[in-house]
């Protein structure tokens, strides 16, 4: 397991360090955003941990330079802001989950488990439905012979309404199931990624339906029906 924290603070920095050494996870640090950009950009890692007050490039700048160079770990923002709109941009520029400062290092722990837990999973066949072809392990989703390119929790969130499609699934299940969590963890999202998705599924045939007081639906967006294959 190789984890890469990113991080300024030399006290946090030392604390973490001492923390994932008792539990025999070894953690590799970069204290700026350029020291970052160029470790992800040269080496694989298992998982981030991302501060957003770095002191050279916002940790939002960050992010979405690796997403765009296709680094693929799961990354888990750690931050002061805690605003809900700060939150909301961190998932919109790539990020799996948020976790505020001041953080209890138990939480931090059972968080970055879950991200581990949902990436290291086997990825099933690939599947389709309407015009939507999904492939287990590209980054990428066809609508018809469009190619829309989708971040890491997007594809597992699209993969699984797929293999859903036409039943409803709750939020719930999307956040055991897809963000491997046991619990609320009281944020939006799931409704956040879900509006990530209809805007890259519009000019398909395929829509994402909210069930109101219950969850969300893959369906045709015309009144026919159809059963997604499995190849």
């Amino acid at each position: 397991m190789a984890i890469l924290l990113v991080e300024d603070n030399a006290r946090l920095c030392a604390s973490l360090t001492r923390g994932f050494g008792e539990l025999d996870i070894p953690i590799e640090v970069a204290n700026t955003g350029r020291q970052a950009l160029d470790r992800l950009l040269k080496h694989t890692c298992d998982a981030v941990i991302l501060d957003l007050g770095l002191p050279d490039i916002d940790g939002l700048d960050v992010l979405m330079a690796a997403r765009e160079a296709n680094v693929l770990a799961p990354v888990l923002v750690l931050s002061a802001r805690d605003a809900v709109d700060q939150r909301v941009l961190a998932l919109d520029r790539g990020a799996d989950d948020f976790l505020i400062k001041p953080f209890v290092f138990a939480e931090l722990v059972a968080r970055l488990r879950a991200l581990l837990r949902r990436s290291g999973l086997p990825r099933s066949a690939s599947v389709r439905f309407g015009d939507l072809s999904v492939d287990a392990d590209a980054p990428r989703v066809l609508i018809g012979e469009r190619s829309v390119s989708l971040s890491p929790r997007e594809h597992a969130l699209l993969q699984y309404f797929v293999q859903q499609a036409g039943h409803v699934a709750t939020r719930s299940e999307i956040l055991s199931t897809v963000f491997g969590y046991n619990f609320d963890p009281k944020t939006n999202v799931v409704d956040v990624h879900v509006a990530h998705l209809r805007r890259k599924l519009q000019g398909s045939s395929v829509q994402l339906e909210t069930v109101r007081g219950r969850g969300y639906r893959l369906q045709l967006a015309a009144a026919a029906t159809s059963e997604p294959k499995h190849d």
